[in-house]
């Protein structure tokens, strides 16, 4: 549409539409974006934490003793932890493995091994047992 001013001039409103659209879009937009780029990484935390249990869970729980077990499962959470992507996982992730009862490595015994990041705050906990011919 080409509209007359009152100097005289003419002017076009053509592309002004798009313009409005970018000034408007813009600001409503970023705070989803952000959130949507903070959600994907607490997911991909969240993922990474739980891969890292399950796997330590499977190695304590396949173990022969106690003393082996707490070693290897601290060893896949350590070395797993650098293959995934954790910064430090020696001081960054905190190891917690709960035993129904004692020994660990006991037949049926039910063992909970909990994971958590100090830098996310994420927190990730998996149930594993011992098998029954152990």
């Amino acid at each position: 549409m080409i509209i007359r001013t009152r100097n005289g001039f003419w002017r076009s409103e053509q592309g002004s539409a798009s313009v409005e659209f970018v000034l408007l879009a813009i600001p409503l937009f970023l705070p989803l974006f952000l959130y949507l780029n903070y959600f994907a990484e607490a997911s991909d935390t969240q993922e990474r934490l739980r891969t890292l249990a399950r796997e330590s869970a499977r190695v304590f729980v396949s173990s022969s003793n106690d003393r082996i077990a707490f070693e290897v499962a601290r060893s896949v959470v350590n070395q797993g932890g650098q293959i995934l992507g954790f910064a430090d996982p020696e001081s960054n992730l905190q190891l917690d493995i709960q035993c129904e009862k004692q020994p660990c490595i006991s037949p049926d015994n039910r063992v909970i091994i909990s994971l958590k990041s100090n830098s996310s705050k994420a927190h990730v906990s998996v149930v594993e047992y011992v098998s029954p011919w152990a």
